[in-house]
């Protein structure tokens, strides 16, 4: 239990509501929780200003204050503290603009059970300190580039300078003041190089760690699912509802690989890397499908009208990795749809140009001025201020030159935008070597799971169910620590962040106790830890979450084996 006290400060009305979050937060595995209670927007600025708060619990409809303006004034009054909205009102669109603008979470009144508003609580907490974290870091990379960047236009000046001298006191050697000013074209070069360079570093360094929005990867998800609840008629048709699960497994796929998208935004492709024939038309499809939320349900419920065409030729497959292709034409789809206020058509055409697939995006949307045209290519700039991050044609940008492409944008203001991916039909790629069958099921093992997401946890229990094994289950580390002292076990496998104890700590007693034991960590961090080279003591093998029947096999085999 945290020996830390942290004060929460509930601003609610109804007395309640107030004795509740009393009585749950009055348990003594909960006293590292203070509350202090106010019952007005007025009483709750005026504790801001004097008290140190790391909570908010936040309910909109006070006394003197109602909806997003409760929320903003409480915000302004302490931006770096913690803020949970705790509301009666069922409202998605008031929902996302709180947390657009700010909040860690929002939480409807009589639909969380205690178990989740208190798990909300913490990680309100954790995120906020994250990102503070984020912010120092970032401030410091940026001070670093400006160091940097200083010390070059000092550089840069002296030599000026010495150029200058050198010039006046040689004016007769109209050579060599050639020469010298050939060689100053080129150090500005380098210069400006080495700045971009570092600029990049940085910004990728920060990548890493940034909190990344997944809305447009989850519409699919949400959509194609919500289709198949609301109508429970459609679960008749086999062929619809395997392609609808087949979309949503693509879109949860491809939205697994964003965090090392982004750690990788401005790699080189490796000359290791196997690409395999990739049937652009139907990526186009299946990109066509897994907007479809976007472009038309959530259009249309906007009063945005919106047709997709398509004028597909009979173009050849091209080298490339299918998954990094679908998601250019996604990112390039939803540019197209953000581009349309009212009305308006999105074309898509393939044909073959020369040894070039050309893949064209087009639309009669509000286009570009030639300002944002000249930078709409760099990371992190968007034109969408707080609704984007300015990822979309920067990673379109670094797909195309990973598959050796070349991407042309033409737009003008007021008249759309095309955009034109070329893809080369011939290029020099290793020969891929055949698929490798999915790893069987193994013997029967006796498993400990320690996993504090429950969903997670059910997954796991019937990942391994399904291959026979018996399976012991614990909810944190310390249970799972009691859990392992009282049996026997031939794998353990655990989350790395728990309450009570995180997935290193218990790997380490449990290797103190059993040298020998597997053990299995399972984490969402998996592919930032994969990049940094970093393995916890006593773990022997790191898995990235999410992970696929599989992966799973592929692993307990691998740490397994004598």
């Amino acid at each position: 239990m945290p020996s830390e006290i942290l004060p929460v400060l509930l601003v609610e009305d109804n007395p309640e509501h107030v004795a509740f979050l009393r009585q749950l937060l009055a348990t003594p595995e909960l006293s590292h929780f203070h509350l202090e209670t106010v019952a007005s927007l007025a009483a709750a600025l005026d504790w801001l200003k004097t008290g140190s708060i790391e909570l908010i619990l936040l309910d909109l409809t006070l006394p003197d204050s109602d909806g997003i303006e409760t929320f903003i004034r409480v915000f302004e009054a302490a931006p770096q503290t913690a803020l949970v909205v705790l509301s009666g009102i069922n409202d998605v669109q008031l929902a996302i603009e709180t947390v657009q603008l700010g909040a860690q979470d929002y939480l409807v009144k009589g639909r969380v059970d205690n178990h989740t508003l208190l798990r909300a609580m913490h990680y309100a907490i954790e995120r906020k300190r994250v990102q503070s974290e984020l912010q120092r870091a970032h401030d410091a990379l940026e001070d670093r580039v400006r160091e940097r960047t200083a010390a070059l236009i000092q550089t840069n000046a002296k030599l000026q300078a010495e150029i200058a001298e050198r010039r006046k006191a040689e004016d007769t050697a109209l050579e060599s003041n050639r020469q010298l000013s050939a060689a100053l074209s080129q150090l500005q070069a380098t210069q400006q190089e080495i700045i971009q360079r570092e600029r990049m570093h940085a910004l990728g360094r920060m990548a890493n760690g940034i909190a990344h929005d997944f809305n447009n990867a989850l519409a699919p998800i949400l959509g194609f699912s919500e289709l198949l609840l609301l109508k429970p008629d459609s679960l008749t048709d086999p062929k619809k509802v395997r392609n609808y699960v087949e979309m949503i497994h693509n879109a949860a796929k491809d939205s697994a690989k964003v965090v090392s998208r982004l750690r990788e935004f401005y790699r080189y492709r490796d000359e290791s890397e196997v690409f395999t024939p990739v049937v652009i038309n139907d990526v186009v499809l299946q990109a066509i499908s897994l907007t479809q939320p976007r472009w038309k349900d959530q259009a249309l419920a906007a009063g945005v009208n919106i047709d997709i065409r398509t004028d597909m030729g009979d173009v050849p497959t091209v080298p490339g990795n299918e998954a990094e292709l679908r998601e250019l034409l996604v990112d390039l789809i939803f540019n197209s749809i953000d581009a349309i206020p009212k009305r308006g058509t999105i074309t898509i055409r393939t044909e073959v140009q020369g040894r070039w697939l050309v893949l064209t995006v087009a639309d009669d949307g509000i286009g570009m001025s030639e300002e944002i045209k000249a930078r709409c290519l760099e990371p992190f700039f968007s034109t969408k201020e707080d609704q984007g991050t300015g990822l979309g044609l920067g990673a379109v940008y670094g797909i195309a030159r990973r598959h050796g492409g070349e991407i042309d944008i033409q737009s003008e203001q007021g008249r759309g935008t095309t955009v034109a991916v070329s893809l080369p039909l011939e290029k020099s790629a290793k020969t891929a070597e055949p698929a490798k069958p999915a790893p069987a099921a193994g013997v029967s093992l006796r498993i400990l799971v320690v996993e504090d997401e429950p969903l997670v946890r059910e997954v796991l229990g019937v990942y391994l169910a399904e291959d026979n094994h018996n399976v012991t289950t614990a909810e944190n580390g310390r249970e799972g620590l009691e859990k392992f002292r009282a049996g026997e076990f031939d794998l353990v496998m655990t989350d790395r962040s728990m309450p009570e104890m995180n997935g290193d700590a218990l790997a380490a007693e449990i290797k103190k106790l059993r040298p020998a034991q597997p053990v299995l960590l399972l984490t969402g961090f998996g592919d930032i830890m994969s990049g940094a080279g970093e393995k916890p003591a006593g773990v022997d093998l790191v898995v990235s979450k999410p992970f696929t029947l599989t992966t799973l096999r592929s692993a307990i085999a691998k740490v397994t084996a004598k």
